[in-house]
């Protein structure tokens, strides 16, 4: 029987990818795994990456995904909570490879009862959804505005905020295709559209995956101390808001950014929100559509999907690599 191989996926140029082979990784250091990868999505932020216009700097040399699932394949001396067999979410990006060595603390176990493939998808869209709701100051009662309502995000706030009684009010690309998300058009009448949508209900946040002129037509439906949270580049634009709606209602703008966010959490609070977040996936919150999963051996085919309209993440089988 030949030993596995690995390979990873790095960015290359002109929104390229280049296959390479790497070593596999060595056995498991104490408090550490070795972890079979399974599946990846193909990410707005990998797009980004692919690209070179990520927000951060990410190393040319490390392998693209910023989220993924593997399986235990050997846990090492010390890691008494999982064995081989456990799948696990890495919490750092590279995730577009075949085989990882992870530290136990950088990973956070998957519950039972959870496809790989949806699995595969909730390390950040449900974590960022969770934490925006946090971080907004809404409570039972409240309502808030978000921007790309198609978005995994927007679905995972939808379903959190239903959780907590708190109202959303969903906005739309201009002239996006009809779906079943009854969304308003991001244009210049969309602070009155919203405003008369939550009728007496105070809208204390909006979330802001969009940015550009996005951001300031945003901040026009909060009432007076809301709470403007830019966690998105989608526009590539920088983020404008008249500086009259800041000091008139006294607004505050605040940036997200996942990994920094959690950087502050403590693993117990992490993985509490984890737990959180498997239950409502118990409960009927997961299930996001998936267009396709492809081979990662095909995965200039994977990216080109993804960048087309179309309902549903693209997924890499990352032990699907005959043929590289």
């Amino acid at each position: 029987m030949s030993p596995p191989a690995n390979i990873a996926i790095l960015a290359g140029t002109a929104g390229e990818v280049r296959p390479m082979p790497v070593p596999m990784p060595g056995p498991p250091e104490p408090g550490g795994l070795l972890v079979r990868m399974l599946f990846a999505p193909v990410n707005p932020a990998d797009l980004l990456a692919i690209d070179g216009r990520y927000a951060l700097t990410l190393d040319p040399g490390a392998p693209i995904g910023a989220e993924g699932i593997g399986m235990v394949e050997q846990a090492g001396e010390g890691v008494l909570d999982l064995r081989p067999g456990d799948l696990v979410l890495p919490l750092d990006r590279g995730n577009w490879t075949s085989w990882r060595r992870l530290d136990r603390a950088r990973v956070m176990p998957v519950p039972p009862g959870v496809a790989p493939e949806q699995a595969a998808m909730l390390r950040i869209n449900p974590a960022t959804a969770w934490l925006l709701l946090d971080m907004s100051g809404a409570g039972p009662g409240d309502c808030i505005v978000q921007n790309a309502a198609h978005s995994a995000v927007a679905h995972w706030v939808r379903s959190f905020a239903a959780m907590r009684d708190i109202t959303v009010i969903d906005v739309g690309r201009r002239g996006s295709a009809p779906s079943e998300i009854a969304a308003f058009p991001d244009d210049g009448d969309l602070a009155g559209a919203v405003r008369a949508a939550a009728a007496s209900q105070p809208i204390r946040a909006a979330l802001d995956c969009v940015a550009g002129s996005a951001s300031g037509r945003l901040a026009a439906c909060l009432e007076e101390d809301g709470v403007l949270l830019v966690f998105g580049h989608l526009s590539g634009e920088p983020a404008s808001i008249p500086s009259t709606l800041l000091t008139g209602r006294g607004l505050t703008v605040r940036g997200f950014t996942l990994r920094r966010v959690e950087a502050r959490m403590t693993p117990t609070t992490r993985e509490a929100m984890a737990a959180a977040i498997a239950a409502a996936v118990a409960g009927g919150a997961a299930d996001l559509p998936i267009q396709a999963v492809l081979p990662l051996a095909e995965a200039d085919r994977a990216i080109a999907l993804a960048r087309t309209p179309g309902r549903g993440r693209v997924l890499l089988d990352l032990q699907a690599i005959s043929g590289m």
